[in-house]
């Protein structure tokens, strides 16, 4: 995973755009190969699987997403939230699984069987549109508004999982940040049906940090973002230290920073999604941002994904 998003993958026309493109174009193939030959065995399958993707390399929301709709599902449905098991993504399954009914299983497909057995009818699957594997009932393309789709070439040239043309196999679109006539220009070329909603983080517990000074720290896919999320909110954020996405924190890593706090008596916050990643015996010297996830015309979204 990496730790910063190169600044090349801004840049059309950058020379490292440019020398790594011909392995994006062997990317580009195997990608292509592997998405037809799982087409070849796709199962159909009686059960609503909601797939939450992206196309950008990296974090644009998905998992907060799959949380916010299984809450608004669950009394009506009987529904899951299903995530492919990664070691190096414990964090997010450590809080999805506080918070959700949760598989995770080796394989996509084996799971969502396994939630067909046991009498699921919706599963909300936290990631997996690169998963040609099973039949999708809807796909909600997750973007940030600003970072968009970066240089629109696909990795390592540029952040891109898979082409651009993708877009066509999503129904939903979210953008997360402020209104981008752009984006929404890109995804309407490409797919003129897709639907468009805006999303925006709100701090929950934010009275409880107000006149205060803080250390702030995050391992997450765009560190800056929290950051200046925090910033926007009025807190007092006098350092910040930012460490690669889903980093598992050791001990020394977490003295090093109390040592600052202490050194220059700061309080210390982080990320809900980090604070799951800390050693359990200093979770209750370190305070975590709780986000609330708000998505415009909500009551027209869940009408569109049931």
């Amino acid at each position: 995973m990496i730790s910063k998003t190169p600044k090349f993958w801004e840049n059309k026309y950058h020379l490292l755009t440019f020398a790594l493109y011909p392995f994006s174009i062997i990317y580009y193939i195997f990608f292509k190969l592997n998405s037809f030959l799982q087409k070849q065995n796709r199962r159909k399958l009686k059960l609503k699987a909601i797939c939450i993707g992206n196309i950008y390399l990296g974090g644009t929301g998905k998992t907060p997403l799959a949380h916010k709709i299984f809450q608004d599902l669950k009394n009506n449905r009987k529904c899951c939230v299903l995530k492919k098991f990664n070691k190096n993504q414990d964090d997010e399954i450590k809080m999805l699984r506080q918070k959700t009914t949760l598989f995770t299983p080796k394989t996509r497909l084996s799971g969502l069987l396994h939630a067909e057995k046991n009498g699921f009818d919706t599963v909300i699957l936290d990631d997996g549109m690169q998963d040609y594997s099973f039949n999708k009932y809807k796909s909600i393309l997750c973007i940030k508004s600003d970072v968009g789709f970066g240089n629109e070439f696909m990795i390592p040239a540029g952040p891109l999982r898979e082409p651009l043309s993708s877009i066509k196999n999503y129904n939903i679109a979210l953008i997360n940040g402020n209104k981008c006539e752009l984006i929404e220009k890109k995804l309407k070329k490409i797919h003129k049906d897709i639907i468009i909603f805006y999303s925006k983080y709100t701090i929950q517990n934010k009275a409880k940090f107000l006149n205060k000074k803080f250390l702030a720290f995050s391992g997450i896919s765009n560190n800056d973002s929290f950051f200046r999320l925090l910033k926007f909110n009025n807190l007092d954020i006098k350092l910040t230290k930012s460490f690669e996405d889903h980093h598992s924190f050791t001990n020394h890593e977490i003295e090093y920073l109390l040592n600052i706090c202490n050194q220059q008596k700061l309080n210390i916050i982080t990320t809900e999604k980090n604070y799951h990643g800390i050693p359990r015996q200093y979770k209750d010297k370190i305070s975590y941002i709780k986000l609330k996830l708000e998505i415009n015309n909500f009551e027209k979204f869940l009408n569109e994904i049931n």
